[in-house]
């Protein structure tokens, strides 16, 4: 009988411990990012924050966050391959989605047989951080050909981007940021590389006055190095519109992207960028003021 009896113990060990290790749960207390395996394992998520491998959950407004699974194991393996799904959802402290993708992966028709297998999802943190509003991201990972899971959850806060100072009078906005064309990345820090091609973009502009459903906006914008040195003038890009206006509609619905780039040649840093966004028919202005290390 006690053989039997421990024979018994025996088993619920072993099926005890087979559980355990298809069943894990992690949490990390930096950012406090949690994750939990059932059937599915993962050795380790890493953040990768503008191309840097950075452990932290404060994001600046633009920022690029990439989100590594590596070794990723537990999927069933058919022909060599595996087929897992990955689904991304951003919840805000208000419990509404703000960012959803059911399936990533959702086009890997015919399966991955990459080994060790590392998974990405990635969002861009133009998210609302005027209020502290605070979110997380929720990662599903599972495995379509079995009933493997794995989730992960991180939560996080977006902060103001600081690059750029704009003063608005009478004039309001959606966003104004300086975007990389050729990295294609908010520009989040000083340092810029004058072999890529630069956007300034407005969005959600509106207030400038309307008449006869035009509005009739100038802007200007130059970058002086530290020398006085005129990188770039031009007294008003909007010059062609000055006599017959833009359609109001038009100009408020869309963007304003102002294209930068810089010539070959000595640049002394730190450079000033400054733009007037200004309505040639009232006081209305938007005033924008950066600081930019070219090199």
């Amino acid at each position: 009988m006690k053989r039997i009896k421990l024979l018994y113990l025996l088993v619920l060990t072993l099926a005890f411990s087979a559980c355990e290790f298809h069943q894990s749960v992690n949490k990390d207390l930096t950012t406090g990012a949690y994750s939990r395996g059932n059937g599915i394992g993962c050795d380790e998520v890493k953040i990768q924050v503008h191309g840097k491998f950075e452990n932290r959950n404060k994001f600046i407004y633009g920022e690029k966050v990439n989100l590594f699974f590596n070794n990723v194991s537990g999927l069933i393996k058919k022909n060599g391959k595996v087929y897992p799904g990955l689904s991304l959802f951003i919840v805000n402290n208000k419990k509404d989605t703000v960012m959803k993708h059911s399936d990533l992966f959702a086009e890997m028709k015919k399966g991955t047989g990459l080994s060790p297998l590392q998974l990405n999802a990635h969002f861009v943190s133009t998210l609302p951080c005027e209020n502290n509003e605070k979110y997380k991201i929720f990662i599903k990972i599972w495995d379509k050909k079995g009933d493997g899971t794995f989730h992960y959850e991180l939560p996080f806060s977006v902060e103001p981007n600081e690059l750029l100072t704009i003063r608005s009078q009478n004039m309001d906005y959606s966003n104004i940021y300086l975007w990389d064309e050729t990295e294609k990345l908010v520009v989040v820090n000083k340092k810029v590389s004058p072999e890529n091609e630069f956007i300034l973009i407005m969005d959600g502009l509106n207030g400038l006055e309307v008449i006869d459903n035009k509005v009739y906006p100038s802007f200007s914008i130059e970058i002086i190095d530290k020398k006085g040195n005129r990188i770039l003038s031009n007294a008003n890009i909007l010059d062609k519109y000055k006599e017959d206006g833009l359609d109001s509609d038009t100009f408020i619905n869309g963007q304003l992207p102002v294209i930068i780039t810089f010539s070959p040649g000595q640049i002394y840093n730190p450079c000033k960028l400054k733009a007037s966004l200004i309505d040639l028919n009232s006081d209305r202005r938007i005033e924008i003021e950066g600081e930019l290390i070219v090199k």
